[in-house]
């Protein structure tokens, strides 16, 4: 699977985050999946936390805070 790379799963990531917080913020109901809005907001801060977990693994802490080089 050379299409599957960090980069694809951190925009995985954000796409679950946006569909969890999304739901629990609205007032979704997530009981009838056995998940209270706390757990779900509780699961969304863990995806987060992964993301901030595997950029400092592949950029490194300095890479996380330099600028992206432009393109030409």
């Amino acid at each position: 699977m050379t299409w599957f790379n960090t980069n694809a799963l951190h925009n995985l990531l954000n796409t679950l985050i946006a569909i969890i917080c999304g739901g629990a913020l609205a007032g979704f109901d997530w009981t009838m999946f056995g998940v209270s809005d706390r757990a779900a907001l509780q699961i969304s801060g863990t995806i987060a936390l992964a993301k901030i977990i595997i950029n400092a693994v592949r950029d490194g802490p300095r890479g996380m805070i330099v600028p992206p080089a432009k393109e030409t």
